[in-house]
């Protein structure tokens, strides 16, 4: 069952404001304000994306037929590559993921029935290999729960996007090579190993779950769906480089 209106809204006001700080909020900050569920913990990232938007994307993770989550992702927060950024409130992370450009609305269909694998295909104009950018708005200790994670944009801080390739369904398979570099350091260097298995694997829930509260992918929306090799710290000065097989390198500098 959703928290109560009032909850939501003094969990948003202390995640703004620690977005705005680059504070970290500590459990006795939240105190009894941690979503008691996933629809709560939702509410509260839309609300907070209803603030300070618009929305130009989503991250999700999904692991086999299990229910996944999704986050928002801030239209402003997302860079076209070579990006170079300044930002110094907090710690960041990168991570080289394979990222998908939506060419329509999926609002959910007449008849109620859910999306399928093909039709959720069809929607997608192309992909792309993608730098997402974590930084979290939680203290590390004691580890943060699931459901305040989601609440904080499962960490979002933005997207690098790369151009688009039309004919992704010939490029985008489950094995693909995988080289991230942070400051001249090789930090991943793998075959396969994304969460999903497939990087286009989630897109079919992500679609189902946000028309169903409301909220669906539209033409122009971009989805990230999950890290190879998880997320690396980048230190100001540095420049992250990830290479995936099938596409052209991209580049994300963190300026001083």
């Amino acid at each position: 069952m959703c928290q109560d209106s009032r909850s939501v809204a003094a969990l948003v006001d202390l995640l703004i404001e620690a977005r705005s700080k680059g504070t970290k909020l500590t459990p006795e900050a939240i105190g009894g304000l941690v979503p008691k569920d996933g629809a709560s913990a939702d509410a509260v990232q839309l609300a907070v994306a209803g603030r300070l938007g618009p929305i130009g994307g989503y991250k999700v993770l999904q692991v086999g037929d299990a229910a996944g989550a999704w986050s928002p992702i801030l239209a402003e927060r997302i860079y076209e590559a070579p990006a170079a950024v300044g930002y110094s409130l907090s710690d960041l992370k990168v991570e080289a993921e394979v990222a998908f450009l939506f060419a329509r609305d999926l609002p959910g269909k007449a008849d109620g029935t859910p999306y399928s694998a093909g039709e959720v295909g069809e929607a997608v104009e192309g992909a792309f290999v993608a730098f997402e950018i974590l930084e979290t708005r939680l203290a590390a200790e004691p580890k943060p729960s699931p459901l305040l994670s989601r609440a904080d944009f499962l960490s979002n801080w933005g997207l690098v996007r790369s151009p688009v390739a039309a004919d992704w369904s010939t490029r985008v398979h489950a094995n693909l090579s995988v080289r991230l570099e942070v400051g001249g350091r090789a930090v991943v260097d793998q075959k396969g190993g994304h969460p999903s298995g497939h990087p286009a694997h989630a897109l079919t829930w992500l679609a189902n779950a946000l028309a169903a509260v409301g909220h669906p992918l539209k033409k122009g929306d971009v989805v990230t769906t999950g890290a190879f090799g998880g997320g690396h710290p980048i230190a100001r000065g540095e420049t992250a480089v990830a290479t995936i097989e099938g596409f052209a390198p991209i580049r994300f500098t963190l300026q001083v």
